[in-house]
């Protein structure tokens, strides 16, 4: 089973704008209720008890539907302060501002087209060269569309006052494109010129994601932190956001424990969110609790409609020999492209790296090829020279694999999954001796990765 692209979303989340004790008591006490009946002796004529979920955590989800309801409710009292004030463009700024936060939480596609069709009545009533461009920025960089992001930031930059919240977003986003196109010097540069103007919490997590992805994990989970801290109690979606990037640094290390852990004090924050509860999912899966995982997908599949979570269930039911299982994942594997499909020609730089893990796992070749190579063209840093990497060896062309890794080894990116792919193309290339030490580097990393 692949993961990664949520990962690369998880980044874009943190731009797209600037443990709850109640739910740990509700779980602790049903762990230990739990506990007591499995010690309590059982009549002979009672049926079996139910076994717990293997993983236990918060499963209550009123925060997640309390923080849609209230941003919907802001999203229409703002939309009435528009409607009352047509000759400016601030309020639908703030509309548009409001239904990113809402992709933030939802990761629907038909948040961010709320959040684009409000900018344009925005620039509508704007002045020439006005107008909510920082914003407009903002939800480009979130569907990776970064040459439209600068486009903005230069002309915002050229105005003769900026204050200093400005000038550090201005740094903040050009770094995060820096960043995705792989030039990762340049990013640093960006997020380091930001302190001393407006540290906040997001420009926090970027540098913390650089330290984290030139192989600096104490530093980074320092920074992480520090980002965390800075966000008011009442902040759910960006607390619980930290939590999982925590969570995922532990994930691509093999600690699975220390991940869970993390992801369940995020479900604390913000339970029900389900971008916390697939990496549960993966988790359960991973640490050997099959059926909880299955469960978990099939949840967020009904919830979210995502063609990444049909792909991981289908990847879980081809384990069984079943007929059923078998005919489920592949009905799955099929839903999954028809959904990556319509994503594609709605929003398709937002959906090249989710499109291109299905096609890299299940098929075909070609359109995996084609899909890697145009999102290498759009953001060539190193996730996306991993996968094209993977399709040109699927597309057997390992010549073709090892001049893009090498460009992904020279970035100084340390990762498990970097060196064991690089190991790959060198095996390939039938250089043993090179493929061998590539994949210790990446066991040193992540003692787990290749296993089945």
């Amino acid at each position: 089973m692949r993961s990664g692209p949520v990962l690369v979303l998880s980044f874009a989340l943190s731009l797209s704008a600037c443990a709850q004790s109640c739910g740990q008591e509700r779980a602790a006490k049903g762990e230990g209720e739990a506990a007591d009946a499995a010690q309590a002796p059982t009549p002979a004529s009672a049926p079996a008890p139910v076994a717990a979920p293997a993983l236990a955590f918060a499963r209550d989800d009123q925060a997640y539907r309390d923080a849609l309801a209230d941003l919907d409710w802001e999203i229409a009292a703002a939309e009435a302060r528009a409607e009352a004030n047509p000759r400016t463009w601030l309020v639908l700024e703030k509309v548009a501002g409001l239904h990113l936060q809402r992709a933030r939480l939802s990761g629907s596609y038909d948040d961010y087209a709320a959040a684009e069709d409000a900018l344009t009545r925005a620039f509508e009533r704007a002045a020439e060269g006005s107008g909510p461009l920082l914003t407009r920025a903002a939800l480009n960089f979130s569907l990776h569309r970064l040459d439209r992001v600068e486009a903005d930031l230069d002309i915002v930059a050229k105005r003769p006052v900026l204050g200093d919240p400005t000038r550090a977003r201005i740094e903040s986003m050009r770094g995060a494109v820096d960043f995705e196109r792989g030039d990762y010097e340049a990013a640093l540069a960006h997020f380091e010129a930001v302190e001393g103007l407006d540290e906040t919490g997001t420009v926090l997590a970027q540098r913390a994601q650089w330290y984290w992805r030139h192989g600096d994990i104490e530093q980074a989970e320092a920074l992480y932190r520090r980002a965390g801290s800075h966000y008011p109690e009442d902040a759910l979606e960006p607390r619980a956001w930290t939590e999982l990037q925590l969570g995922i640094i532990d994930l691509e290390r093999g600690r699975y424990e220390d991940a869970f852990e993390h992801c369940r004090a995020g479900a604390g924050i913000l339970g029900g969110w389900w971008l916390l509860e697939e990496h549960i999912a993966e988790i359960a899966g991973l640490l050997g609790h099959r059926e909880q995982s299955l469960a978990l997908y099939a949840e967020i599949i009904a919830r979210t409609g995502k063609g990444e979570f049909m792909d991981a269930r289908a990847a879980l039911l081809r384990e069984d020999p079943s007929e059923a299982a078998q005919a489920e994942a592949d009905a799955l594997i099929e839903r999954a492209g028809q959904t990556f499909a319509a994503e594609l020609e709605r929003y398709p730089e937002a959906s090249y790296g989710h499109a291109l893990g299905h096609y890299l796992e299940f098929g075909p070749a070609d359109r995996a090829l084609e899909l890697a190579e145009a999102n290498h063209r759009l953001r060539p840093g190193v996730p996306a020279k991993i996968a094209l990497a993977e399709a040109r060896l699927a597309s057997e062309d390992p010549e073709g694999a090892r001049a893009v890794i090498d460009e992904a080894l020279a970035t100084g990116w340390s990762s498990a999954a970097l060196s064991w792919t690089a190991a790959e193309v060198y095996a390939a290339l039938e250089d043993e001796a090179r493929a061998a030490k590539l994949r210790a580097q990446a066991k040193a990393i992540n003692p787990h990765i290749g296993e089945p």
